[in-house]
């Protein structure tokens, strides 16, 4: 799927997409803490179930498993895999998942590494490292690219940047807080200037991911919306996270996500889905609440 392509089919309506992944898989077993691309070779089936549960709740997208599989996250985690591979069989089992029409995109996440001041990396090195691995995904048959969770706006760009040479279209969202004078994120990059500073990077859409709950998350759709002319992207948490003896939990109801995942789209989100905590259950309230209130 190019830019014209993507442009095309979010004039029809706005995507619906899939939600916690990470938090899924703990659920299902996996040790907290550990990257969750392992067991996209440990335990296909797990992983594919979240895939196939997603696309039966409405979801229009999943993402690859694969938030962990650039080259350097891949090695700071241990793990002697191949990029390629890992990227490979990621794409593979969640096509496989799901049907006709499911879009998968490949998702990217941060490198872990870090830029100066706090640390030595440099932005030629991470730009190389996501085309390796944009690069995998792409040939892997990925519907588009999805780059999640930044929050140094330098480490957002070379990811955009390296995510555009595949020829797909490039979704790119950062993680924002909420402080007194606004949305940062926390190496005190604004909102409306990185949104800006991503689309002219060349991103087909931009947005928010993480680190908020729903009903903050909406708030953010204004300023976005007067920042940038592009779709936006929203993924809210389901909440806030609390814990407790048997682990992480969180405090949102999926009704109220859903509604909240209606606001946004009917404040001008075109791409809107779950980040962690949210479940299949969670998704299928959001796709009642859009199909709902007729959003166009």
């Amino acid at each position: 799927m190019n830019s014209a392509q993507l442009s095309a089919r979010l004039a029809a309506g706005p995507l619906l997409l899939d939600g916690g992944l990470g938090s899924m898989l703990i659920a299902a077993g996996l040790e907290s803490g550990r990257d969750p691309t392992g067991w996209n070779r440990e335990r296909p089936e797990a992983v594919a179930a979240v895939h196939r549960a997603y696309a039966a709740a409405g979801s229009d997208l999943v993402h690859s498993n694969t938030f962990g599989a650039s080259p350097i996250k891949l090695r700071a985690a241990g793990s002697d895999d191949d990029c390629r591979a890992v990227n490979t069989l990621a794409v593979s089992l969640a096509r496989a998942a799901v049907p006709a029409g499911v879009l998968v995109a490949g998702d990217v996440g941060p490198t872990g590494a870090l830029l100066p001041p706090v640390g030595n990396a440099t932005e030629a090195e991470l730009e190389a490292a996501f085309a390796e691995q944009a690069a995998a995904l792409a040939a892997a048959g990925a519907d588009l690219i999805s780059i999640e969770t930044m929050y140094d706006l330098r480490e957002a760009r070379a990811a955009v940047r390296a995510a555009r040479g595949t020829g797909l279209a490039v979704l790119a969202s950062m993680t924002f807080e909420a402080r007194r004078r606004g949305f940062f994120t926390i190496m005190g990059d604004p909102l409306g200037p990185s949104l800006r500073a991503l689309a002219d990077e060349g991103a087909d859409a931009v947005g928010f991911n993480c680190s908020v709950t729903s009903d903050v998350m909406a708030t953010m759709a204004a300023p976005a919306r007067a920042a940038v002319g592009c779709p936006l992207i929203g993924q809210p948490n389901a909440g806030q996270p609390r814990a407790e003896a048997d682990g992480v939990v969180y405090d949102a109801s999926p009704e109220a996500f859903a509604r909240d995942l209606a606001a946004m789209v009917a404040a001008g989100l075109r791409l809107v889905g779950g980040c962690c905590g949210t479940t299949p259950e969670f998704i299928r309230a959001a796709r009642a609440a859009i199909d709902a209130a007729g959003l166009p």
